[in-house]
């Protein structure tokens, strides 16, 4: 496969254009969707969280599915634009819900007045795979755990190498209708763990004229064992990998996509 060479991305203005196209095309079902995986794997446990932290949350779909199921939760994100249709969207569902601007990595704005508080922090969407460094891995573990309260679970998805090995340079078309396409093009360096995504999309304004927006993205695979021992450097201790149906992996399984569960020991 050819090497790529790894644009510059301004991380403040990814999906700055794109947060409407997000919303349109229903990307954040799938943050729903894991939320209430969550919540059902940890009922199964007698695990019922009181109050939630949702990090990188977008356009809320996780942050609302938390809040409708009865949970205190709070979103984090650092996109301006994702969080001008969360808050619009728990308005029209008729949920409270705080929504703070927050880079994961550096939440002064969250710790003060919540450190300790918070029985379960969501993060998903593929969002720790967007931690290129190790620094910054280990930094937003460490900011989880000062938010967490003694024994509560942090969950979060991640995409493995296996998922990134299938980037290969082609144009996926993940959204068409008649008034609006997007397209992906994946490409990933083995040797340097990092896959670049380019996201093209045209929106119809009327009869005869489209718009035109892109964005390029960077993300990491991270190995299983790089996580567990960032996590373990944290403070926080792994207790399953799960995939995507809620299904406990074996340490031998390799799916696309993992759900990472761990855990702020009681002392």
């Amino acid at each position: 496969m050819r090497r790529l060479d790894v644009p510059s991305m301004d991380a403040d203005l990814i999906y700055d254009a794109y947060a409407p196209i997000y919303e349109r095309t229903g990307q954040d079902r799938f943050g729903a969707y894991l939320a209430n995986l969550t919540l059902t794997w940890l009922r199964a446990r007698q695990v019922a969280p009181r109050r939630a932290l949702d990090l990188a949350c977008g356009t809320g779909g996780a942050t609302l599915a938390l809040a409708a199921a009865g949970i205190d939760t709070m979103g984090v994100d650092r996109s301006p634009a994702m969080l001008r249709i969360a808050r619009r969207r728990a308005q029209e569902v008729g949920l409270t819900v705080p929504f703070v601007a927050a880079d994961m990595r550096h939440l002064e704005n969250v710790e003060p007045a919540h450190a300790g508080c918070f029985e379960l922090v969501t993060c998903f969407g593929d969002s720790i795979n967007y931690l290129t460094d190790d620094r910054d891995l280990r930094q937003v573990f460490g900011g989880i755990r000062r938010v967490l309260s003694p024994g509560g679970y942090a969950v979060f998805d991640v995409n493995t190498e296996a998922a990134f090995a299938r980037w290969d340079e082609s144009d996926l078309v993940i959204f068409e209708s008649d008034n609006c396409l997007v397209y992906n093009r994946l490409g990933y360096n083995p040797a340097t763990r990092l896959g670049i995504g380019r996201i093209v999309w045209f929106v119809r304004g009327n009869k005869t004229l489209w718009r035109r927006g892109e964005e390029t993205h960077v993300e990491r695979a991270w190995s299983d064992a790089e996580i567990r021992q960032a996590l373990a450097d944290a403070g926080l201790e792994f207790v399953a990998c799960l995939d995507v149906t809620g299904r406990i992996l074996a340490d031998d399984d390799l799916p696309e996509r993992l759900i990472m569960v761990a855990r702020l020991t009681r002392k």
